[in-house]
């Protein structure tokens, strides 16, 4: 009876191994863009968005993703269309100067494994990402010194002086 459930056990590791591994992505090729926004005016907060489009050798679709940015995870949200891909989060702007960033991607079983690293303190780094795409962000910038409203108001300051002074001199 004990080797039935040896052997039950070794044939629904093994079968399991072989469905998982049907679901990973082997050699993936990575087309990405992203935006940071960089007006400290525009709120508190600086936002960061990433777009890929994921490819994998054995032609595996519908791939659950999940970023790492600087030790802090967020899923991964996927178009309906296509292998499309997107992550956003948001930093505060005391905390997000002028980086290159380092986003990892993780596939369901590279997350697994950084969820077990991270809960037996266990270095994270000694997890391997599926790929990772860098991120510059450029700082946060309160623009000019000048508003551009103060700018239109002089311009048209000076254009209403200027008329009224050429109406003065038609007039008399």
């Amino acid at each position: 009876k004990g080797k039935s459930i040896m052997a039950n056990l070794l044939v629904i590791s093994v079968l399991s191994l072989l469905i998982g591994s049907g679901f990973c992505c082997d050699q993936p090729s990575v087309d990405s863009s992203y935006y940071t926004s960089t007006n400290l005016k525009l709120g508190k907060n600086a936002a960061f968005v990433v777009e890929l489009t994921v490819k994998c050798k054995n032609n595996v679709q519908d791939l659950m993703l999940y970023a790492d940015v600087n030790g802090v995870q967020y899923p991964v949200t996927k178009s309906p269309e296509g292998n499309n891909y997107q992550v956003s989060w948001t930093a505060k702007n005391k905390k997000s100067p002028a980086a290159l960033f380092d986003v990892k991607f993780f596939d369901e079983s590279g997350y697994n494994a950084l969820k077990k690293a991270a809960r037996i303190n266990q270095d994270a780094n000694t997890v391997k990402p599926l790929f990772s795409v860098d991120v510059k962000h450029h700082g946060m910038s309160s623009g000019f010194w000048v508003s551009s409203e103060l700018i239109a108001l002089a311009v048209a300051s000076l254009i209403f002086y200027v008329v009224c002074n050429e109406r003065s001199a038609v007039i008399s």
